[in-house]
């Protein structure tokens, strides 16, 4: 046994379980407060609720309000997109009203609403979720159809109804349109502003934080990608100012890469003044966004570890390209906005004519979900129906809305706050009722109630349905007979839907299991084969690399955050360290084509281990392949992809050890050297997560041991002897 004095090895990071508790309930989601949009839907819905009210009644003004609800396509996305998107929100909602009326009209039986219900549920989920028309996706098409199937009208009414819908709807898409010519591009400024963001975050990001840290990096870098793609129109791409944004999201893929493979021994004072350069170029950015005039650029000081660089000027190292790509996001704010030309990056976001083509073709994930939700909302309905319950929509309205959640865990959290803002609001209900207020108090609150609810309902759901409730229920109630049953029949419906929600995840939610996530292993290891020597440029290389990375990442967050995690994602997560730190290090410091055939090999029997769940073949990477950092995250990765597996049996070739510290606690993930009698590297292991190792000699005589926890710690060596015949001996301590 050799022992170690020292921490355990810098990838051996604690796996990101997700947990059921009190303080995910109550937890409030990340991202920003939309008051903005908030006090725009309010007052947008207010105009055109008493407008309809005061022309034709309560009835009409509904069915106007409804079809206003266009304008709720949240802010923060592109003004570009927004505007293709909310003409075909307003149709939606016009058919899903006018549905609801209809079958209102002809009385149509609870069950043949039902089933048109989660008929609808299941399209407008399943379109929501390819168009990327979400928040508040199809739940909003839902509680719109809901709504006006309770409502007792005639058919005679219908005309009129549909009119006013339209003209609703048209207002909606008016008051979108002065709104996004007003606000211009600030959805894909404040997209580009939280990717630098991140990227401050991930520069100073030490130990277990470090892979959180470049997963978010990746993932806002993404976001803020398809958020400038999404707000590109023929005459914008023509633009100086969209091609900026462009060139800083090409400086923050260069900037992430290359923070993610900073070297562990970067000095303090150099990190701070990066991040400190970031936050800084994140706020500018937000600035812009408010079209406020800009900050001042802080002086540049010197690093006081300055990276090295070749002749010619190019970055040799990540510490050289990261400095430089703050550099030049800093310089591309500073310097006024340039003539519009062709842009550079020809990359477009797809018409919503080819994206329907696309998710029609086959987007297997947005086909299951839709169907989970509308099978979900089908359970409910009828459940609630048969349980003697009035009004089974609610009981589909809420199933809806706790499958918006993109985890098991997250489902069972916002059912919990549904029911519980469910039973808040219910009071604050009881309490409103009570007072007998008059049809224009009623309407007045549930267009203001509605709409400062937006906030709310991307923080936390037990908020929005605290709000929600006692503004959207109290048109339900016309004024005669007892409120109290109507109440109660509200919160048996949402606990019973809630409960086919949680029902529907536990039987249908597809748990990811270890031929998927070592699928997923193998795709993102065969992606950095290709792309890390490929023949794309640069740019288009490290966003593919990194994209192969966050893919793997959400595999695996989605399965580590389930009820029930697999026991395969936990054995496999640090054989995704591994790829991630490789990953990094390969986008940050793109090969020559000369290197891909070298290492192409090596890589493809790494993947196809990955892929088959087998031991890995013996054999490494040229001696001067990439960095000495992507050489090691290399063989950590080969070491992690034969974890768990059995270790070969003793026989006259291998040397079998265990690596513990002082302490008696074993070494995952540590690598173990041996060299031979001639002072050459004979082998590499990495221990598995019980500190095993094992190596294959190539002579006999007498080898050195070398093993090191981390950068921090002095290696410890020990000499064990190879016979020539005889069995080897452990390597152990003395």
């Amino acid at each position: 046994m050799i022992a170690l004095t020292g921490r355990a090895h810098h990838s051996h990071q604690a796996p990101p379980l997700g947990r059921f508790t009190l303080r995910g309930v109550l937890a409030l989601n990340p991202g920003p407060w939309l008051w903005g949009q908030a006090l725009l839907v309010a007052g947008a819905g207010a105009a055109v609720f008493i407008s309809g009210y005061e022309a034709a009644g309560l009835t009409a003004g509904l069915a106007a309000f409804i079809g206003s609800w266009n304008v709720m396509l949240e802010q923060r996305m592109p003004a570009a997109h927004r505007r293709r998107l909310t003409p075909v929100a307003g149709i939606a909602l016009v058919l899903s009203a006018m549905t609801g009326f209809s079958l209102s009209a002809w009385h149509a039986s609870p069950f043949t609403s039902i089933a048109v219900g989660a008929a609808l549920t299941t399209g407008c989920y399943y379109l929501c979720l390819t168009l990327r028309a979400a928040p508040p996706g199809g739940f909003l098409y839902l509680l719109a159809y809901t709504l006006c199937s309770t409502v007792p009208v005639t058919t005679g009414q219908l005309p009129s109804l549909l009119g006013w819908t339209t003209a609703g709807a048209t207002a909606g898409w008016l008051i979108n349109v002065i709104e996004t010519l007003a606000v211009g591009r600030s959805a894909e400024y404040r997209a580009v502003a939280r990717a630098y963001r991140s990227l401050a975050v991930l520069i100073t990001a030490e130990g277990g934080k470090r892979e959180a840290a470049r997963h978010a990096a990746i993932t806002e870098l993404d976001a803020a990608w398809e958020a400038v793609r999404r707000g590109a129109t023929n005459r914008t791409r023509r633009s100086g100012e969209w091609q900026r944004l462009v060139d800083l999201c090409q400086y923050a893929a260069t900037a992430v890469a290359a923070a993610g493979a900073l070297p562990r021994t970067t000095h303090p004072s150099t990190l701070n003044t990066w991040h400190a350069t970031a936050t800084d170029t994140a706020q500018r950015l937000a600035q812009q966004a408010r079209r406020a005039p800009l900050s001042p650029t802080p002086a540049s000081t010197q690093d006081s570890d300055p990276a090295p660089q070749s002749r010619s000027g190019m970055p040799t190292d990540a510490r050289a390209r990261l400095h430089q790509a703050l550099t030049d996001a800093r310089q591309s704010l500073d310097t006024p906005t340039p003539a519009g030309h062709h842009p550079v990056d020809t990359a477009r976001y797809p018409s919503l004519w080819a994206a329907l083509a696309a998710g029609a073709r086959g987007h297997s994930y947005a086909w299951r979900y839709a169907m989970r939700t509308g099978g979900a909302a089908l359970a409910a309905g009828g459940l609630a129906h048969l349980a003697g319950l009035t009004r089974p929509g609610w009981a589909m309205i809420a199933a809806g809305s706790v499958l918006l959640a993109p985890s098991s865990i997250g489902t069972a959290n916002r059912a919990v706050q549904r029911c519980l803002g469910t039973l808040l609001g219910l009071g604050a209900t009881a309490a409103l009722l009570a007072l007998h207020p008059a049809e224009t108090t009623v309407v007045l609150l549930a267009a203001m109630l509605v709409g400062l609810a937006q906030p709310f309902l991307a923080k936390n759901s037990a908020l929005a349905m605290t709000v929600l409730t006692p503004g959207v229920l109290p048109l339900s109630y016309r004024g005669t007979g007892p409120y109290l049953p109507m109440l109660d029949d509200r919160l048996l419906t949402t606990a019973l839907g809630c409960a086919a929600a949680v029902l529907t995840v536990l039987a249908l939610w597809r748990r990811p299991d270890p031929d998927l996530l070592r699928g997923h292993l193998a795709t993102a290891i065969r992606a950095l084969t290709t792309e890390a020597a490929g023949p794309h440029a640069e740019r288009i290389r490290r966003r593919t690399v990194l994209t192969a990375v966050q893919n793997t990442g959400n595999a695996f967050r989605q399965a580590l955050g389930d009820i029930r995690p697999p026991q395969a994602a936990l054995a496999l997560w640090p054989a995704f360290l591994a790829l991630q730190d490789l990953g990094f290090q390969l986008a940050a410091r793109p090969l020559p084509a000369t290197d891909h055939a070298r290492a192409a090999q090596s890589m493809n029997a790494l993947a196809e281990a990955a892929a088959h769940g087998t031991p890995p073949r013996p054999g490494g990477l040229p001696a001067d392949w990439a960095t000495p950092e992507a050489r090691d995250a290399f063989r950590r990765l080969r070491a992690a992809l034969g974890d768990g597996l059995p270790l070969p049996t003793d026989d006259d070739h291998l040397i079998h050890g265990q690596l513990r510290t002082s302490n008696g606690n074993p070494l995952p993930h540590t690598p173990v050297t041996l060299i031979d009698p001639a002072g050459t590297q004979a082998d590499v292991a990495y221990t598995d997560s019980q500190g095993r190792y094992v190596l294959h000699p190539t002579r006999a005589g007498r080898h050195l041991l070398v093993a090191t926890a981390d950068s921090t710690t002095a290696p410890t060596a020990h000499v064990v002897l190879v016979p020539e015949i005889a069995e080897l001996p452990d390597g152990k301590g003395q």
